[in-house]
C-alpha cells in the first residue's frame, strides 16, 4: 500500500522548518556539512515527498525551498524581536536586534562602527543591544566585571584568528589555555629581556631621528614615519629582523600594505565568524591573511636559522631555554610573532600619530610638554627610561591620547558561556550565551568615568592636583574632576591585558622625547587637523589618514 501524503504540504514544510530552526537555535551548527544537510538536504527530501502535490518537479522544488527558507528566516527574526528573547529588555536599533549583518555592513563600508555604538550609548544609555545576542556596555563598573581577574572569556569575534597550526594567542577563548600559552610572553618581559629591548629602542629612535633630520625643512607624512618606527622596532624585538624602513625612508617590503589588507578582511569577518568555514572553500578568499602569515613564517625561519641566544620574543616563544614540557611548533610561533608585529607595531604607530595630531591641535600642551622634556632629558644624552616613566605631563598626554583615540577601536568582546547561570555586569544581568562588548571609544568618553570635558583633549585630568584649570580658564576643585582609571582599557585589563604594555609605553615615551628635543613640528596642511578623526577607521586595529608636517631642527 502506497504511503499517504498530507493534504496540505505547507503544514509539512512548516513543521520541518520549525524543527530545523530549533536545531540551529540549540546547537548552532556552523560546519558546512551539517549546515548544508539542514538547509539543503531537508528541503530536497521534502520536495521528493511532496512531488505529487505540484504540477512539475521544478515547481515542487521552487515552492518547497522558497517556503522552507522563508519560514526559517521568519522564525529567526520573530524570536529575536519577541518579548521572550533573553535580551528583550535591553534597548537598541531594530537592525541590530535582527542581525549582526548590520554592524558588519557598517564596519566594512565606513569603518565607523565605534562612532555608531558611541552614539547609541548617548541615545539609549549605558547598555545597548548591538546584536541578536550581544550587548555593548559602558557602565563605570563594566571593565572590572568583564575584563578583570574574574571576568569573562573571549567571544566569537576572535574566531578569525584561527589558523592551520592552531590558534594565535589573540584568538584563544579558553582562559585556562590562554594562561598556559601566555607564559612565554610573560617571560619575554623579564628584566633581562627588558634591558635588551631598551637597547633596541635606543637604536630605533636613533634611526628615526637620523631619517627625519635628512628630511628636515620639507613636508613628510608623520603617519608613515611613525609606522616605520613601529615596524622596525617590532621586527627587531620579535625576530631580530631588520625591515630597514627608517634607514631607507620607505616600506621596502610592502609590509604595511600587506598588514592593512589582511586586517581589512578581519574587520568585517569578525562580526560573522560563522562564515569562516565557507570562506575557506572559496579559492583566494584568504589570500591577504595567507600573505601575512607567509611573511611571519619567513622572518621566523630567518630567526630560527640564526641559532641566537638573544632574548628577543622568538627566544621565549620557541622556548629556547627548555622551560615548557612540550616544544612549541615553529608554525605557531610564526603566527604569534606576526601577531606581535601587527598588534605591537600598529598600536604604537597609531598612538604616536594621534599624539602628534593632538599636539599640533593644542600648541599650549606642546609648549608645556617641551618644558618638561627639556628639564628632564639632556640634549644629546642617553635615553633614561626610568626618568621618562616618571614624567607626569608626558604620561598624562599619552594617557589622554589613548583615552580619546585608543588604537583598538573595536569592542573587546567577551561571552557569558552556557551553564554559568549568567553574569552581573554592574547593575545589569547578562544571560547565558550572550556576548558582551566594551567599546573603548565609548567607555573612555563616558561622563560618569571621565569628567569634566569627557570628549576634550585635556591631559591635566591625569595629574594629581588640588585645583585644575580648564581649557576655558575656569578653575575647579579636585572633587569636581573624575578620572576613573579602572575604566581605562587602552591595553585591556585582567588576564588578557596586553603583555607588551611596558615595552610599548617605553617605546612611545622615547620617541616623543627625542622628537620634542630635536625638532620644531609644524603642520603642513591645516585642513588635515580639522578632519583628523573623520579619517580614522576601525579595521581590527586602526587605519589613519595622512599627517603632513614640516620638521625644523631646533636651534
Amino acid at each position: 500500500m502506497a504511503p499517504q501524503t498530507p493534504q496540505d504540504p505547507r503544514l509539512v514544510i512548516a513543521a520541518a522548518a520549525l524543527c530545523v530552526y530549533a536545531i540551529f537555535k540549540r546547537y548552532e551548527p556552523s560546519k558546512p556539512l551539517p549546515a548544508l544537510l539542514l538547509l539543503v538536504g531537508v528541503p530536497s527530501a521534502l520536495t521528493k515527498m511532496l512531488r505529487s502535490h505540484f504540477a512539475s518537479a521544478l515547481g515542487a522544488a521552487g515552492a518547497t525551498f522558497a517556503m522552507y527558507w522563508a519560514l526559517l528566516v521568519v522564525f529567526v527574526l520573530a524570536y529575536r524581536v519577541s518579548p521572550v528573547h533573553p535580551l528583550a529588555r535591553y534597548p537598541g536599533p531594530l537592525a541590530c536586534k535582527l542581525s549582526k549583518l548590520w554592524l558588519m555592513y557598517l564596519t566594512g563600508s565606513s569603518g565607523k562602527t565605534y562612532v555608531y555604538i558611541d552614539r547609541l550609548h548617548q541615545v539609549y544609555g549605558d547598555v545597548v543591544r548591538i546584536g541578536p545576542n550581544e550587548l555593548s556596555i559602558r557602565h563605570k563598573d563594566a571593565c572590572s566585571a568583564v575584563l578583570g581577574s574574574k571576568g569573562l572569556p573571549r567571544g566569537p569575534y576572535y574566531d578569525p584568528r584561527e589558523h592551520d597550526a592552531g590558534v594565535s594567542l589573540d584568538g584563544i577563548r579558553d582562559l585556562a589555555l590562554h594562561a598556559v600559552r601566555r607564559r612565554p610572553w610573560t617571560r619575554s618581559m623579564n628584566s633581562a629581556s627588558m634591558k635588551y629591548y631598551e637597547d633596541l629602542i635606543r637604536n630605533t629612535v636613533a634611526d628615526l631621528v637620523s631619517g627625519l633630520k635628512e628630511r628636515a625643512d620639507r613636508p613628510l607624512d608623520l603617519t608613515e614615519w611613525m609606522g616605520y618606527y613601529g615596524l622596525d622596532f617590532m621586527g627587531r624585538m620579535a625576530f631580530t629582523y631588520d625591515y630597514n624602513m627608517l634607514k631607507e625612508g620607505r616600506d621596502t617590503q610592502g609590509l604595511h600594505e600587506m598588514i592593512e589588507k589582511s586586517v581589512l578582511d578581519l574587520r568585517w569577518i569578525s562580526h560573522i565568524p560563522w562564515s569562516i568555514p565557507y570562506l575557506k572553500l572559496l579559492p583566494g578568499a584568504s589570500k591577504n591573511w595567507d600573505d601575512m602569515k607567509a611573511s611571519g613564517t619567513k622572518v621566523a625561519h630567518h630567526r630560527a636559522s640564526m641559532a641566537s641566544s638573544r632574548p628577543d620574543l622568538f627566544h621565549h616563544l620557541m622556548d629556547e631555554e627548555g622551560r615548557e614540557p612540550v616544544k612549541p611548533q615553529l608554525e605557531v610561533v610564526a603566527v604569534d610573532g606576526a601577531l606581535a608585529i601587527i598588534a605591537g607595531a600598529d598600536t604604537v604607530a597609531t598612538t604616536l600619530t594621534h599624539f602628534w595630531a593632538f599636539m599640533l591641535r593644542h600648541p599650549e600642551c606642546f609648549a608645556r610638554l617641551r618644558k618638561e622634556v627639556d628639564a628632564v632629558c639632556a640634549q644629546g644624552g642617553d635615553i633614561d627610561f626610568f626618568a621618562q616613566a616618571g614624567m607626569p605631563y608626558l604620561n598624562a598626554c599619552l594617557n589622554e591620547t589613548l583615552r580619546l583615540l585608543p588604537p583598538v577601536l573595536a569592542g573587546l568582546q567577551r561571552r557569558v558561556e552556557r551553564g554559568t547561570g549568567g553574569k552581573m555586569v554592574g547593575p545589569y544581568f547578562v544571560p547565558e550565551e550572550t556576548q558582551v562588548s566594551l567599546v573603548a571609544y565609548a567607555v573612555q568618553r563616558d561622563p560618569a568615568a571621565f569628567s569634566p570635558l569627557p570628549r576634550t583633549f585635556w591631559p591635566d585630568r591625569w595629574l594629581a592636583q588640588e585645583h585644575y584649570t580648564l581649557p576655558s580658564g575656569d578653575i575647579v576643585s579636585a572633587d569636581e574632576v573624575h578620572t576613573r582609571r579602572e575604566a581605562f582599557m587602552a591595553f585591556s585589563q585582567g588576564q588578557m591585558v596586553c603583555a607588551g604594555r611596558n615595552v610599548a609605553l617605553a617605546e612611545m615615551r622615547a620617541a616623543v622625547c627625542a622628537l620634542v628635543l630635536q625638532f620644531d613640528v609644524e603642520v603642513a596642511e591645516e585642513g588635515v587637523l580639522r578632519s583628523w578623526e573623520d579619517e580614522v577607521q576601525e579595521c581590527f586595529v586602526s587605519k589613519l589618514g595622512r599627517l603632513p608636517v614640516k620638521l625644523a631642527l631646533r636651534a
